[in-house]
C-alpha cells in the first residue's frame, strides 16, 4: 500500500494512474470486519492510514509503527451548576468541583482543588458603609416605630461580624411631669439591641418638660449571612407627650469585620 500523497486537484482529461489511486483515492477510512481482517488485507500500512473496525466500532490509525485507536468518545461534561469547574481526578478522569461561596478562594487540599475561606482575615475591616438622615420623625405612642435611619450591608463572608455604630439625636417634650424616650436597633425584623433609654428629665411639679439628648451606641453583630442585611433604629416615648428623632443629623455606620 503506497503512502498517502496528500491532496491533488485532477483536471479534465488527466490519466488516472495506479499510483494516483493508491496515493490519493485510497486515503479515506477503510472499513474492515475486525483488526485481523485489516491486518490481512493491509500488509504494508503507511503512516496516516485510517481503518474502521466493525466488530468493536473503533476507528484506528497507523502511527508509522503500529495501529492505534482513535478516541472519538470525547469528554463527558460533569458540570451541573453555573460556576462549576472541571479538574483531573485520579486516573485523569474529569471531575466536577462545585462553585464555592462568595469570598472563598481556590486552594488545594489532599492533592485536589477545593474552595476555602481565606485565612488571616480575623479582626480586619473588610468594608465600611455609612449614611445620614435628617428628616425629623415624631412618635407620640409607647409602641416602637421606625426613626427613618436605615442602612444595608452585604457581608463577603458568612463568618464575618458587623459593627453597628449609631449616633442619633432625640428631642422630647411634655406640658407637665417628666419626659423621656427609648431606642432599639434592628437587623431586619430581629431585635438586636432593645430598650436603650436615651435619658429622662423630671420637671418640677406643674411645670413643663423638655429633653434634648443623643442616642450614641455601638454593637458587634453576627448576621451569619452573605445576603444583603438591613439595620435600622426604632424609638418610642417613655414619659411625656411625644419624642422626636432626627431633629438634627443622624448617622449610622456598618463595618464588616473578618472573623
Amino acid at each position: 500500500m503506497a503512502a498517502g500523497l496528500g491532496f491533488k486537484d485532477f483536471v479534465t482529461g488527466e490519466v488516472l494512474t495506479a499510483a494516483d489511486v493508491d496515493g490519493y483515492l485510497m486515503q479515506g477510512v477503510w472499513v474492515f470486519a475486525s483488526a485481523a481482517a485489516r491486518d490481512s488485507a493491509v500488509t504494508s500500512p503507511q503512516e496516516g492510514n485510517f481503518a474502521y473496525l466493525k466488530d468493536t466500532n473503533v476507528t484506528t490509525y497507523y502511527t508509522g509503527s503500529a495501529w492505534a485507536n482513535l478516541d472519538t468518545t470525547g469528554m463527558t461534561n460533569p458540570m451541573t451548576t453555573t460556576g462549576d469547574t472541571i479538574y483531573s481526578s485520579s486516573g485523569s478522569t474529569p471531575a466536577r468541583l462545585g462553585i464555592g461561596s462568595t469570598g472563598q478562594v481556590l486552594t488545594v487540599a489532599g492533592g485536589v482543588p477545593s474552595w476555602a475561606t481565606p485565612a488571616g482575615g480575623g479582626g480586619k475591616v473588610l468594608q465600611v458603609v455609612q449614611t445620614t438622615y435628617s428628616t425629623a420623625t415624631t412618635n407620640s405612642t409607647t409602641t416602637y416605630a421606625d426613626t427613618g435611619l436605615t442602612l444595608s450591608i452585604t457581608p463577603t463572608l458568612n463568618t464575618s461580624k458587623v459593627m453597628v455604630i449609631v449616633h442619633q439625636p432625640l428631642f422630647a417634650s411634655a406640658s407637665a411631669a417628666g419626659v423621656g424616650g427609648t431606642f432599639k436597633i434592628m437587623r431586619g425584623a430581629t431585635n438586636i439591641i432593645a430598650d436603650v433609654p436615651n435619658g429622662s428629665y423630671q420637671a418640677p411639679s406643674g411645670g413643663s418638660s423638655e429633653l434634648q439628648a443623643i442616642f450614641s451606641y455601638s454593637y458587634l453583630d453576627s448576621p451569619a449571612t452573605t445576603s444583603s442585611t438591613t439595620y435600622k433604629t426604632q424609638f418610642k416615648k417613655g414619659q411625656g407627650d411625644s419624642v422626636q428623632a432626627n431633629n438634627a443629623v443622624s448617622t449610622i455606620i456598618l463595618m464588616e469585620i473578618g472573623a
